[in-house]
This record gives structure tokens, C-alpha cells and sequence, in this order.
């Protein structure tokens, strides 16, 4: 398994999605070039497509939307609605025609908002109804997987598959990390070994901007909220899906 931050180097937003990443800047584009000969698909955002895409068409991969995996977003302040959640892989084809759209998410976060604690959680069940999902769709047919995704979520993945939700680490943009399976373990959630860990030695000048959950705000002990999309709190938008989308004995 191995597990990219894309970073946030971006121009513009063609989307137009609320709070859409837009294209890598161009310097930043080469960055990409680096990880084909390095890694054999990611968030609905796109930056994250944008970043994808190269490695898709070198590698010859498909691309799958996974909200599970989507940025994570502080606890919503009361009385500004919800925060923004992208679309099904089908409309994003609109904007990303090598979206393939045979995958269907698993997990989707609540868009109130994740504490530290809740991220860490979602990520937990995201690869147990992963682990099920990918066994029904591709038995026998998957290797290696690349997750694609930002910062807090990446450093989350590597706190669960490490089974260690206060592993310190930090990540750079476009830093790798790479994990083995453990035999004999059955779960997901504390059953990999790192082979490298944010690693940006595959880059010319290195993996850079480097974010940790030390940096976020805190306020009397909690995460300082954030506004949800503007407009929101008057349309009544509810917030669902949530959660597992795939049965699992853990659902009982």
C-alpha cells in the first residue's frame, strides 16, 4: 500500500466547486513526473486529480473517487450551515473524464465536521469497509493501492494502518509513504509496517511544506470551528450520507 499527499500548490479552479482545490502550478506539475517510476485512486478534489491523472496514465491504473478519503474539515461553527461535500464520481466526469466509475464510496464524512478524535475514527472504519468492498469487487486482482489524499487524511491513514493514533509525523507535499501487510493479521486498523514514511526523496528538491496535527488551533482543549458554505444553513441541506456505506460483521 502506498499513501501520497498531493499538498495545496494550485492556480485556478475550474470546477468551481465551493472550496474546490484548483490545477497544480506548473512548477509543481514536474513534481509529479517523479513518482512514475516510483508507485503503481484518491479524494474527489482537483488538486488530487490532477496529481492522479499523471500516474494513472503512465502506470496504465484506473482512477476511483473515495470520499472516505476526502480533506477533513473541523468541527462546522453553529449557525453557518454544512461544509461542502463533492460530488458522485459520475458528476465528476464532467470535469475528470478518466474517472472511472465502476468504484462507489464507502465512507462518507459527516459534513458537521470532524474533532481530531473523529477523523482518526472515520478512518478506521473507511478501511475496514475498504478492506471488504475491494475483496468483493477485485478478488484477487489488487496488489498494490495507491491512496491519494491531503494532509490530516494522510497522516490519519498512516496512524491506522500503524495502529497508533499517536504516531508523530509530519508530511510534505508530494512525500510517500509505503506499507507491508503484517502476516496473520486479518484487520486493517494496526496491521501494516512502514517501508518508508513520508518520504520525499524521490522529488528534485525534496517533499516541502510540511504539515503535522500539532499545527492546527486549538481552543480550551478542541479544535477551533470553521464556517460551513455560505448559504447552506438557509437551504435546511441535510447531512447524508454518513458513515459505512459496505455491510460489515462490525455494523451488528
Amino acid at each position: 500500500m502506498v499513501l501520497l499527499w498531493v499538498g495545496k500548490f494550485i492556480d485556478s479552479n475550474p470546477t468551481n466547486l465551493e472550496r474546490s482545490q484548483g490545477e497544480l502550478k506548473p512548477g509543481n506539475s514536474e513534481s509529479i513526473s517523479y513518482l512514475f517510476q516510483r508507485i503503481s485512486g484518491p479524494p474527489p478534489y482537483f488538486l488530487l486529480r490532477s496529481t492522479t491523472q499523471p500516474v494513472s496514465s503512465a502506470l496504465g491504473l484506473p482512477i476511483y473517487v473515495e470520499h472516505g478519503l476526502a480533506e477533513w474539515f473541523s468541527p462546522v461553527a453553529p449557525g453557518t450551515g454544512l461544509h461542502p461535500r463533492p460530488g458522485s464520481a459520475e458528476s465528476l466526469r464532467q470535469y475528470f473524464t478518466d474517472i472511472n466509475t465502476e468504484w462507489s464510496s464507502v465512507w462518507y464524512a459527516s459534513r458537521k465536521g470532524e474533532d481530531v478524535d473523529e477523523i482518526h475514527d472515520r478512518i478506521d472504519g473507511f478501511l475496514d469497509a475498504f478492506a471488504v468492498e475491494i475483496e468483493r469487487k477485485f478478488p484477487g486482482k489488487h496488489t498494490r493501492v495507491l491512496f491519494v489524499s491531503h494532509a490530516a487524511t494522510a497522516i490519519a491513514l498512516t496512524r491506522s494502518l500503524l495502529g497508533d493514533r499517536e504516531f508523530p509525523i509530519r508530511v510534505g507535499c508530494c512525500s510517500i509513504s509505503e506499507f507491508d501487510r503484517t502476516l496473520g493479521n486479518q484487520r486493517m486498523v494496526g496491521a501494516w509496517k512502514a517501508k518508508r514514511l513520508a518520504d520525499g526523496s524521490h522529488l528534485k528538491d525534496g517533499a516541502s511544506r510540511d504539515w503535522g496535527f500539532e499545527d492546527i488551533e486549538i481552543a480550551q482543549g478542541k479544535v477551533v470551528d470553521d464556517p460551513g458554505v455560505p448559504g447552506s444553513e438557509a437551504l435546511d441541506e441535510r447531512d447524508e450520507p454518513v458513515g459505512s456505506q459496505v455491510f460489515t460483521l462490525s455494523n451488528l
